[in-house]
This record gives C-alpha cells, sequence and structure tokens, in this order.
C-alpha cells in the first residue's frame, strides 16, 4: 500500500477529490513564499510536461482557495494565490520582492487584545495581512 502524496493528503482532508490538474496545481505552490498569479501557474505547468488549460488551471485555484487550502493575495493588481498552513495565522507581505511570511497568531494577540480594549473592535485574528519591506529588502 503506498502512501499518499502531500497533494493528496491535503485535498483528501479538505473535501476535494484529488484530480490530477488539482494535484499539479497544489503541488506547484507547495513551498512556495511568495504568490503567485493564474496565468503564472499555467506557464510553469506547461513548461513541464503538465499541459493544461488556463481556464482549468483558474477552475483548480478558485476550488483550493474555496477549500481554505490556498489564500488569495492582490499582486500588481492580479489576484495571485499562495499555500498557507490551516491554523490561524497572519500574513507579512514584503512590498519589495512580494514574499509572504506566515506570522503565528500569538504573536500578534496581545496587539489585537489593547486594540480592542481601546477601541470597542474586535477583529477577527483568522486572517490579518500586513504589508511592509522583509528584513533582506530593508537591507538592500
Amino acid at each position: 500500500m503506498t502512501t499518499p502524496s502531500v497533494p493528496d493528503q491535503q485535498l483528501q482532508v479538505a473535501g476535494l477529490i484529488p484530480t490530477a490538474q488539482r494535484r499539479a496545481v497544489l503541488a506547484l505552490l507547495l513551498g512556495r513564499s511568495r504568490p503567485i498569479t493564474a496565468q503564472a501557474v499555467h506557464a510553469e505547468l506547461n513548461r513541464t510536461d503538465r499541459h493544461i488549460g488556463l481556464t482549468t488551471v483558474y477552475r483548480a485555484l478558485h476550488s483550493l482557495a474555496d477549500a481554505g487550502l490556498l489564500h488569495t493575495f492582490e499582486l500588481h493588481g492580479q489576484r495571485a494565490y499562495r499555500h498557507c498552513g490551516v491554523a490561524p495565522h497572519q500574513h507579512l507581505i514584503c512590498d519589495g520582492c512580494d514574499a509572504v511570511l506566515e506570522c503565528p497568531p500569538d504573536l500578534v494577540a496581545t496587539w489585537l487584545r489593547e486594540l480592542h480594549h481601546h477601541t470597542g473592535f474586535i477583529p477577527h485574528a483568522d486572517r490579518l495581512d500586513l504589508r511592509g519591506t522583509c528584513a533582506t529588502c530593508a537591507t538592500t
């Protein structure tokens, strides 16, 4: 008996049928620090032996995002996608290089409590995107 691949496992946990197209798109996005557009996913997949139509790429990206396996970001006026962990977390997005770092929620919990205390606003900490400059770009 073979062990399912990481994309297959994640697709099954998310309740999605592990089609070849979803597997290919998810495998391409695993481990990337920068979001990628549908057009770039399409181009990369078609540079390999996986010839997938652009419409199919869009469908796969949308179903993966709807299932919570991908997060969407605004990248230079286009929607871009990145694989993220399933636990609630915050994103630190670099304006210089487009890298996205995941910040554990406990690091911002104190700030969110203070925000609520001072404003009465109740933030939803499951998705928070903070734009700025990463350490690498700050030193260059």
